[in-house]
């Protein structure tokens, strides 16, 4: 209680220096939460695509399709593979496409059979569909692994620059915490120094001022929570409305990085608060 008590008396001091950390350390908590959650959200469109990943092979019209089947799905990388023939390929045609219904009657199906090859490992589409390729009765191969490949390569890269401007923000406000701390030590230097000489420890000096860095970074992470949620709101349903089949955070998933941004925001402000603290009264011997 009593270093509680310290560290809200050590905030209203210097309200100034408090004001000037707290919201530095709302801008860098809220812009981490809300770019975590979008790169969290990146991961998951990708997975989906790579879970619906699939290989199709046409095959000719005098192919062995049987024959064909029973190879492939000797195949380690292959997790499904299933024959999907041109009147099926018609039919699901036509539900886009319900006019073409009418010219059926008029028009031989021009569509070919296809073999539709699902992968346990997506990574593997690429070598999969050089190997079907070869095979004797494929005419030709089709597959989405040059557009998941980009996303890959893009999710990458925005993940390196993204870590890169979050460590900066978090050095930043755990410079600004240990500047405060150093603030409010300045301001009690003499209480400090009378503290030690009647016995007090290192340890019961410090607690104030780890206090009160905690306080200033658990504000802040409690108010990017609620800035970073709104905004993350905002952006899903405008995806949702815009593209509904693309996958979004639950409720869940947001608890856990919510709880995940406050035990960090309670790291850096003891660990600030702290580092601040011993190094200030070792130079000044207290």
């Amino acid at each position: 209680m009593y270093a509680f008590s310290q560290a809200l008396r050590s905030l209203r001091q210097h309200l100034t220096s408090t004001l000037a950390t707290f919201f530095t350390a709302l801008v860098s908590f809220t812009l981490l939460f809300l770019l975590g959650l979008v790169l969290w959200n990146l991961d998951r469109v990708v997975a989906s695509l790579e879970r619906e990943l699939e290989v199709a092979a046409f095959l000719k019209p005098e192919a062995a399709a049987e024959a064909l089947l029973n190879q492939i799905r000797s195949w380690p990388e292959v997790s499904e593979v299933r024959l999907q023939t041109k009147e099926e390929a018609l039919a699901l045609l036509q539900l886009d496409y319900p006019y073409l219904a009418q010219a059926q009657e008029f028009v031989q199906n021009p569509l070919p059979d296809t073999l539709r090859i699902r992968l346990s490992d997506p990574q593997a589409v690429r070598e999969v569909g050089r190997r079907v390729a070869r095979l004797e009765g494929v005419e030709g191969v089709e597959y989405g692994g040059a557009l998941t490949e980009q996303l890959v390569r893009l999710l990458f890269g925005l993940r390196v620059a993204v870590n890169v401007l979050i460590a900066l923000l978090l050095l930043n406000t755990l410079f600004s915490v240990m500047g405060t701390i150093r603030l409010s030590i300045e301001n009690r230097r003499e209480e400090l120094r009378v503290m030690q000489l009647v016995g007090a420890t290192r340890r019961f000096i410090q607690g104030p001022f780890v206090v009160e860095g905690v306080l200033l970074t658990l504000g802040a992470a409690g108010l990017a929570l609620v800035l970073g949620g709104a905004a993350y709101g905002f952006l899903a349903g405008a995806l949702q409305s815009l593209l509904p089949f693309v996958p979004v955070l639950a409720r869940g998933d947001l608890l856990q990085a919510g709880l995940a941004l406050l035990l960090l925001a309670l790291l850096l402000g003891a660990l600030g608060a702290y580092l601040a603290s011993r190094a200030h009264l070792r130079e000044t011997d207290l």
